[in-house]
């Protein structure tokens, strides 16, 4: 059974309505809950209601079902009290205001009079009732604001409570993640980082023919070492254009919306275009934004890439096709992944970065040096520094232009935007032409999911 990220659960934790929260801590010693945090109360109930699933086709019924049940729930809740309150007698245990009413009575007058003023049984009860139909009639609130929640047993509070919480961490999820658990982070593997794939602006390439419409470029580094083979057959001979920041969204858009029990079968994703489109434009997917996927999606196909390893060639594309159904009721795309990415997708050989801190880079080439950043500030716990070349930079981006003294002033500029927002990079320097990078620490939860992912990632090399 698949845990949940700890960073997202952290997340989640600052996004739950206060007065979940609230309640939750008064409350927690009062009706003895079996868990302390608020963490482990959500670790609790995502656990038990989603059971491991993340994918918004998983998620969708599980809600309809919570939902369904939870408006059956309130129905019940309300006939009952009422009709408690109209037949019982106050003496009696099973009446829902006797274990206020007894507290009360045992208190000194002035604190019976804060609780309830000069109100008499009748009015006391009158005024519970229409606390309740309040409560019946307002579809949002919660059923820890149920006037007669303190009568039910431990164990049925805190039920009301994981009830409540699963519902208000759907919004969340809804709102932030288009219902998908699995679009919390951004994701590339390991295995390119190192690989110039992309670009922050897409510009014309400057291919060669090798052969009948095959064009072909070799990127080299600033000692014009060759560090990668790019070839293009898109049965024209008109030179394409480099890969950019918004293609290598659309590869974030298609590894995260995989579902991973059918992916291991079959190395394909279905993903319909509007979700799509909201990764890569966040804003309405008309049909520009759709002619925008399907150039993107050619591209991710069409490209070819080589490189030189241990004295043997290396040849890999992103994917090896892409089919888009335009004329469906819900316009879609089927992607089916090359082996070095779905290897890495299964082997859990993947660099992950929160899509919540991705969103906060604007800029682009900093939407590409993400992945390898955080990658660095992992592997530089112990001593939380390192020093970059400008050929390192090289491997991981492909930039337009030659000049290496305004590419060095772009890497400046980006590594400065991570400092500004506090992801991965602390501070930085540039001296004697490299770049002295001091990493943030990884916070607890980053730990812990590190810890888990290793684990993960054991298992799925032994099967």
């Amino acid at each position: 059974m698949e845990q949940y990220s700890r960073q997202f659960i952290e997340d989640l934790s600052k996004n739950i309505d206060p007065t979940i929260v609230e309640f939750f801590n008064k409350k927690h010693d009062v009706f003895n809950f079996p868990c302390s945090t608020l963490a482990e109360l959500i670790d609790i109930t995502l656990m038990e209601y989603l059971d491991g699933k993340t994918s918004r086709e998983d998620l969708l019924p599980i809600i309809g079902k919570i939902k369904k049940s939870r408006l059956q729930k309130r129905a019940r809740w309300y006939k009952s009290f009422i009709n408690d309150l109209n037949t019982l007698s106050i003496e009696d245990p099973k009446h829902p205001l006797a274990p206020i009413i007894t507290t009360a009575r045992s208190l000194p007058v002035d604190q019976y009079v804060l609780m309830f003023g000069d109100k008499n049984l009748e009015e006391i009860l009158l005024e519970y009732k229409e606390k309740a139909t309040e409560w019946k009639n307002d579809s949002n609130s919660f059923l820890i604001t149920f006037p007669g929640i303190s009568s039910y047993t431990n164990n049925s509070v805190f039920t009301s409570l994981k009830n409540d919480l699963i519902v208000n961490a759907w919004k969340y999820i809804e709102r932030e993640l288009s219902g998908n658990i699995d679009a919390y982070f951004r994701m590339f593997p390991e295995e390119l980082l190192e690989k110039p794939l992309f670009s922050p602006s897409s510009f014309t390439l400057m291919m060669e023919t090798a052969s009948n419409n095959l064009l072909k470029e070799i990127v080299t580094d600033d000692d014009g070492q060759e560090l990668l083979e790019v070839t293009v057959n898109n049965g024209k001979l008109t030179p394409p254009k480099s890969m950019d920041s918004n293609d290598l969204k659309l590869v974030n858009a298609f590894i995260s919306n995989i579902n991973m029990q059918e992916f291991s079968r079959e190395k394909s994703v279905v993903v319909d275009l509007n979700t799509l489109g909201k990764e890569v434009v966040d804003y309405h997917v008309g049909k520009n934004v759709i002619n925008k996927i399907s150039n993107s999606c050619r591209k991710l196909v069409e490209y070819n890439f080589s490189y030189e390893e241990e004295g043997s060639k290396m040849y890999f594309n992103l994917f090896d096709n892409i089919a888009i159904k335009e004329d469906a009721e819900r316009p879609y795309a089927i992607a089916q992944f090359g082996e070095i990415l779905s290897n890495a997708i299964i082997q859990k050989k993947l660099i992950s970065i929160s899509s919540a801190s991705y969103d906060v880079l604007q800029n682009n080439l900093s939407k590409i040096i993400c992945y390898a950043m955080k990658r660095e500030q992992i592997a530089n716990q112990e001593t939380k520094m390192n020093e970059y070349s400008y050929t390192y930079f090289q491997k991981i981006v492909r930039f337009k232009l030659k000049n290496k003294k305004k590419n060095l002033q772009f890497i400046q500029e980006s590594l400065q935007e991570f400092v500004d927002n506090q992801i991965a990079i602390r501070k930085f320097e540039f001296k004697n032409g490299v770049f002295i990078i001091h990493f943030l620490p990884l916070s607890d939860a980053e730990i812990e999911d590190l810890s888990f992912d290793d684990t993960k990632r054991l298992h799925a090399s032994n099967k």
